[in-house]
C-alpha cells in the first residue's frame, strides 16, 4: 500500500502541475473553452507573435469568425509606482482595451477598458488592478477606484478592480495591466505599434457561436492570405493559424507539453514498477492459495466469482494505496508551489486538486487496480485439481508470471536510473562546457531607466554615469552593460540585416544582437580577437559601428578582413526604406549565447550611446567577495530616487535559469529511480524468498544427494541474477529509446553514453544479487529430514 501510495502520487503530482499549466482555464474568465489563440507561423510551422497592424486589421475582419481579439504582450513589464515611501517596482501587462470584453471577465469595482477606447496615436491612461494588488498596495480602499496614481513618473487613472483569482489568461501574475495605447514611459512607442513588420504581440479571440476551430482556422488563414498579397514583403513565408486557448501560448507552450509529457512518463514507470511488485505479491499469494482455491472450485464455485473475489482483494489494496498517495501529492504539490517563489517574475499556478485531479486519480487507481489484479485473478481461476490439492506452487506455469513481473520492474528501474545518469552527465557537461565567456564572479543588476522617468535622449549618458559609480564601489573591477542577458534563451533583434547595397538572399545576414556599453565584453570576459572594442569614438553623433561575432564575420566575408566592412539593417521594403548602416569595428571570440548547447551563431553588438534602450543590465565584475544587492541600490538612489533595481543576481544564477529543464528531469528521474530501485529490490527478494519456500522439498532432496550449501547458494542467486539480467537488458533498450525522445536535454550527451548505461547496468545486477543473498542463505540451511516431510 505504500508502494501503490508512492507511485499513484507521483502521478498525481504531476498531472497537479499539468493540469495547472495546460489543462485548467484560467480563472474567472467566461466559457473559456471558446477562447482561441492566433500565432504567426514561419514556412508552416511554429506559433510566434504578431504586430498590432496584424492584430488591428484581423480584429475587423473576422467578426462573422469571432465575437471579439484582443492581443497582449506576454512578457510582465516592470515598472515603478510612485507612493509616499519611495517608488516601488511592480509588474505590468500590456493589452489592447478589449481584452477584458473578450475574457467577460466582470469588474470587483469600476469599470475595464472598452474597445472602442484605443485609437492609435492617442493616449489611453487607464490602468486596471489585480485584486491582490489592490489590497496589498492600496490596501483595499475602493475610493482608489478613480484616483490618479503614478507609473514611471506618469499619471494614470485606476480605472478598475479585477475580481479575486482573476490573474489574467498565461501563467504570469501582474500586479495590474495597462493598454497598449497608453503611450507612456516604459510603454509601447508609436514606432512599435504601427511598425508592421514588428513582431511582440500574443493574439487570442472568442469564437463566434456555431464556429469550430477548424473553421475559425481556415478563415485566418484565407485572412493571412490576403495580408500577405497587400504586403508581400512583411509577410513572405508568414501566415497565421488557430489553435485551442493555452496558459502557455507559442513557442514556450511547444517545449512545455512534451516536457511535462516525459515527467508523465517517468512517474508512470514507477507506478509501473509498484503495480508489477504488487502483481508479483498477489501472483505468490494466490499461488499459497492454490488448495483453498481449488476447493472452491471443487465444491461448485464459478471462475466468475473466484475473479471477482480477487479482484475484490487487489482493489481494496489500490483504494488504500489513493488515499495515501492524495497525502504523499499534497506534500509534494506544496513543495514545488514553493519553488515558484524563487523564480525572478510573478506566476499564477494554482496547485489545487480540483475535481479533474481528483478524477485522474481516481481512474488511475481504477484503471490499474484492475490490471494488476486482473492477471493473478485469472491465474487464480487455471487451476488443475489434483496438483493445487497438493500445493504444487512451485509449477513453472506459476513461476514464469512471476518472473515475467520482476522482469518488468528491473527493466522500468532500468529506464529510470539510465535517465537520470544521462540528465546528469549532462548537467555535468554543462559545468565544464566553454561558454566562452566569465559566468561566475558576474553580479547582474537589471535596470530600466525608463521607470526612473528619464526621457529616451537621457538613456545613454544615465548608462554611462551609472556604470562609472558602480565601478568605484568595493572589489568591482569592471562593469559594463547589455540589453539582453546571455545563456537564458532570449535574444532580440534589430531589424533585417544585410551586406551594404547587397540585395539578393546570399547577401542577408542571420544574427541575435545586443545593445551594450564600453566595458561589457571585458566584464563577461569575451574577448575581442581583431580590431577593438566599444569606447569613447562610439558616441551617438559619430557614424554607427558594430562588432560582430567570429562565426559571422567568416561566414559572410569568407577570406576578407571584416574590420572596415559595411552592413545595413532595418525596412528594406520598397516604398519603405529606413535603412541605416554601420561599420565593423572588431571581431570578438564565439561565444554561447542563447544556450549552452548551442552551436557557434552570428551575432551583432551595437553600441548603446547609438541605439538607446531603456531596460538594460549591468554586469559587475568583481572579486571572491559579492558586491551586495544594498550597495547597488545605494548607487541607482543617489542618481535618481525614482529609479527602481529590478532585480539582482549572481550571473552564475541567471544562467542557470537556462538548465531548469534539466536539472527538473534530473531530479525527478533521480528521486523516481531510487523509489523503484527500493521496489524492484523489494520485488526480487519477495519472488526469491518464495521460490526457496515453495521448493524447500526439492532443496532438501538436494541436500540429501549431496549438493553443499555453498552449491544451494549459488543455485538460488544464479537464478535471481537471470531474473536481474533479463531485466536489464530489456531497460537498457528501453533506455536507449526513450534517450533518442530526450536527446535535445542532453548537451551533447550521446543518447547511448557508455557511462551512464555501464553503471546502471553493473548497479542494478549488484542490486539483485544483494536482493538474493537471505534467500541463498535460506536455502542453504535447509534441514532434508524437515524438507523431505513438507507438503
Amino acid at each position: 500500500m505504500l508502494s501503490l501510495g508512492i507511485g499513484i502520487g507521483a502521478n498525481t503530482t504531476i498531472f497537479t502541475a499539468a493540469n495547472a499549466l495546460l489543462i485548467a482555464p484560467p480563472s474567472g474568465v467566461a466559457a473559456a473553452d471558446r477562447l482561441v489563440d492566433i500565432g504567426r507561423t514561419t514556412r508552416g510551422g511554429g506559433f510566434d507573435t504578431v504586430g498590432y497592424p496584424t492584430f488591428a486589421d484581423l480584429r475587423d475582419a473576422t467578426a462573422g469568425v469571432f465575437t471579439g481579439v484582443y492581443a497582449v504582450r506576454v512578457e510582465p513589464q516592470p515598472m515603478s509606482l510612485g507612493a509616499a515611501g519611495g517608488a516601488r517596482r511592480i509588474y505590468a501587462q500590456m493589452v489592447s482595451a478589449s481584452f477584458f470584453d473578450v475574457l467577460g471577465v466582470p469588474p470587483a469595482a469600476g469599470t475595464f477598458f472598452r474597445t472602442d477606447e484605443e485609437r492609435v496615436g492617442v493616449p489611453l491612461r487607464k490602468v486596471v488592478l489585480s485584486h491582490a494588488s489592490w489590497r496589498r498596495d492600496f490596501g483595499g480602499d475602493p475610493a482608489v477606484v478613480g484616483r490618479e496614481i503614478v507609473l514611471n513618473g506618469d499619471s494614470f487613472v485606476v480605472a478598475g478592480i479585477t475580481p479575486e483569482g482573476f490573474t489574467g489568461t498565461t501563467i504570469l501574475s501582474p500586479d495590474l495591466w495597462v493598454p497598449l495605447t497608453a503611450y507612456a514611459r516604459a510603454t509601447p512607442s508609436e514606432g512599435l505599434i504601427t511598425g508592421r513588420a514588428n513582431s511582440w504581440l500574443t493574439m487570442s479571440a472568442r469564437l463566434a457561436p456555431g464556429v469550430s476551430v477548424d473553421q475559425a482556422d481556415q478563415a485566418v488563414r484565407a485572412f493571412a492570405a490576403r495580408l500577405l498579397e497587400a504586403y508581400p514583403d512583411v509577410y513572405r513565408d508568414r501566415g497565421l493559424t488557430v489553435m485551442p486557448t493555452s496558459r502557455v501560448p507559442g513557442e514556450a507552450g511547444a517545449f512545455a507539453v512534451p516536457f511535462v509529457g516525459m515527467l508523465m512518463g517517468l512517474v508512470g514507470l514507477v507506478l509501473l514498477v509498484a503495480c508489477a511488485n504488487l502483481a508479483g505479491l498477489l501472483l505468490a499469494r494466490t499461488t499459497g492459495r492454490a488448495r483453498e482455491i481449488a476447493v472452491r472450485l471443487a465444491l461448485g464455485a464459478t471462475r466468475g466469482s473466484v475473479v471477482r473475489l480477487v479482484l475484490t482483494e487487489t482493489l481494496l489494496l489500490f483504494g488504500i494505496g489513493a488515499l495515501a498517495a492524495i497525502v504523499f501529492a499534497a506534500w509534494t504539490t506544496g513543495a514545488m508551489a514553493g519553488l515558484l517563489t524563487t523564480l525572478p517574475f510573478p506566476i499564477a499556478l494554482d496547485f489545487a486538486m480540483d475535481w479533474r485531479v481528483i478524477a485522474f486519480t481516481a481512474g488511475l487507481t481504477l484503471a490499474t487496480g484492475l490490471v494488476t489484479g486482473l492477471v493473478p485473478a485469472l491465474q487464480a481461476t487455471r487451476t488443475s485439481l489434483t496438483p493445487d490439492l497438493k500445493q504444487d506452487a512451485g509449477a513453472p506455469r506459476r513461476r514464469r508470471l512471476r518472473h515475467a513481473f520482476v522482469t518488468a520492474q528491473v527493466a522500468a528501474c532500468v529506464v529510470l536510473v539510465t535517465l537520470a545518469g544521462l540528465f546528469l552527465h549532462a548537467l555535468g557537461r554543462a559545468g565544464t562546457v566553454d561558454t566562452g565567456m566569465v559566468v561566475d564572479g558576474v553580479d547582474v543588476a537589471a535596470v530600466n531607466l525608463e521607470l526612473g522617468g528619464l526621457p529616451s535622449e537621457q538613456w545613454a549618458e544615465a548608462a554611462e554615469d551609472l556604470r562609472a559609480r558602480l565601478r568605484t564601489l568595493p572589489g568591482v573591477t569592471e562593469v559594463g552593460a547589455g540589453r539582453v542577458v546571455p545563456l537564458q534563451g532570449s535574444s532580440m533583434g534589430l531589424g533585417d540585416v544585410r551586406r551594404r547595397g547587397d540585395t539578393t538572399d546570399e547577401g542577408r545576414i542571420d544574427a541575435d544582437w545586443n545593445v551594450i556599453t564600453p566595458g561589457y565584453l571585458q566584464a563577461i570576459g569575451v574577448p575581442v580577437v581583431r580590431g577593438r572594442a566599444f569606447d569613447e569614438r562610439d558616441r551617438a553623433d559619430a557614424p554607427m559601428s558594430a562588432i560582430v561575432s567570429a562565426h559571422l564575420a567568416e561566414r559572410t566575408w569568407p577570406g576578407q578582413d571584416p574590420i572596415g566592412q559595411m552592413v545595413e539593417f532595418g525596412d528594406f521594403r520598397p516604398g519603405h526604406e529606413d535603412v541605416r548602416t554601420m561599420t565593423v569595428v572588431g571581431v570578438t571570440r564565439d561565444a554561447k549565447y542563447r544556450s549552452i548547447g548551442e552551436a557557434p551563431t552570428g551575432f551583432i553588438f551595437v553600441p548603446l550611446a547609438q541605439y538607446p534602450m531603456e531596460e538594460t543590465h549591468f554586469f559587475i565584475r568583481r572579486g571572491d567577495t559579492p558586491v551586495g544587492e544594498r550597495l547597488v541600490r545605494d548607487v541607482l538612489r543617489a542618481y535618481d530616487p525614482n529609479l527602481p533595481l529590478v532585480d539582482y543576481s549572481p550571473f552564475r544564477q541567471q544562467a542557470d535559469l537556462g538548465l531548469l529543464p534539466q536539472r527538473i528531469a534530473s531530479t525527478t528521474a533521480g528521486a523516481l529511480g531510487a523509489v523503484a530501485l527500493v521496489l524492484a529490490a523489494i520485488g526480487i527478494y519477495g519472488i526469491m524468498a518464495f521460490a526457496v519456500a515453495s521448493r524447500t522439498r526439492e532443496m532438501g532432496l538436494r541436500a540429501a544427494l549431496g549438493a553443499d550449501p555453498a552449491r544451494l547458494r549459488r543455485l538460488v542467486l544464479l537464478q535471481g541474477l537471470r531474473l536481474t539480467g533479463a531485466g536489464v537488458g530489456v531497460g537498457l533498450l528501453a533506455a536507449l529509446g526513450v534517450a533518442q525522445l530526450v536527446r535535445s536535454l542532453l548537451f551533447g550527451v550521446s543518447p547511448a553514453d557508455p557511462v551512464s548505461f555501464g553503471l546502471t547496468a553493473v548497479g542494478v545486477l549488484a542490486l539483485g544479487v544483494a536482493a538474493g543473498i537471505q534467500p541463498a542463505r535460506r536455502a542453504a540451511r535447509v534441514d532434508p529430514v524437515v524438507a523431505l516431510r513438507a507438503e
